[in-house]
């Protein structure tokens, strides 16, 4: 169970290829780590940035493997609970590496969405609980790698 990185397009691609585009696969759980903490004394630690890592687990009826997606120095994410008219399935989605969402600054930053038609400068324009939602993240880094299956 070795980690993959996400370097460059043709690693986002070969992720896609291996987990046939996220199609018919579901968010099972995640979590998320900040890097902060208060010891015994009540001092609070604000932690790095690497520390800030969100772990998301996937299963596909298509690719019939669970997926574990780890994202670090994680700016932002959005996940989207129970919906009123929409399936909690994934029918493919969005993964691409952006280095002009934070302005004056040209940082690199990989995003990922459960929609292949998100947008993330679209997002913060949307009325917050309009359906239909999306589950995105928005970080530095990104590797995945696949579990056995339980």
């Amino acid at each position: 169970m070795e980690w993959n990185e996400i370097n460059n397009r043709e690693d986002i691609e070969y992720l896609i290829k291996e987990y046939c585009g996220f199609h018919d696969s579901c968010l099972v759980e995640l979590n998320y780590k900040s890097g902060t903490s208060v010891d015994n004394e009540g001092n609070m630690g604000f932690g790095m940035p690497e520390d800030r890592k969100l772990h998301m687990i996937f299963q596909s009826q298509c690719a019939k493997k669970v997926l574990e997606l780890c994202f670090t120095n994680v700016k932002k994410f959005h996940i989207v609970g129970w919906q009123e008219h929409y399936s909690c399935d994934i029918f493919d989605c969005y993964l691409d590496i952006h280095n002009d969402l934070i302005s004056g600054r040209d940082d690199n930053l990989i995003v990922w969405a459960d929609n292949e038609g998100f947008n993330p400068k679209e997002e913060g324009i949307r009325d917050i609980l309009n359906e239909p939602m999306d589950t995105y993240v928005i970080a530095s880094h990104l590797k995945w790698r696949f579990l056995l299956n339980n």
